[in-house]
């Protein structure tokens, strides 16, 4: 098995992005082929859209804190 070339300049969120893009490119194609073609199970496809969601979610994720505007003034 060959590996890519790495870009080591490349922050690894990303490579994330590049994975999850990857990942719906595959699910998108999936998506279009007959049952009886299909190349996944219908569970390897569900797990692909899981972890899809799931890097989204975290590829999203802002960690600065949340400030709301205090009610007490009211």
């Amino acid at each position: 098995m060959t590996y890519p070339e790495i870009d080591w300049k490349k922050n690894e969120y990303h490579r994330l992005q590049e994975v999850v893009d990857l990942l719906k490119a595959i699910q998108e194609r999936e998506s279009k082929r007959h049952e009886m073609d299909a190349h996944l199970t219908p569970h390897t496809a569900d797990v692909v859209l899981e972890v899809i969601g799931m890097l989204e979610d975290e590829i999203d994720y802002d960690p600065s804190p949340r400030y709301e505007p205090s009610l007490a003034g009211i």
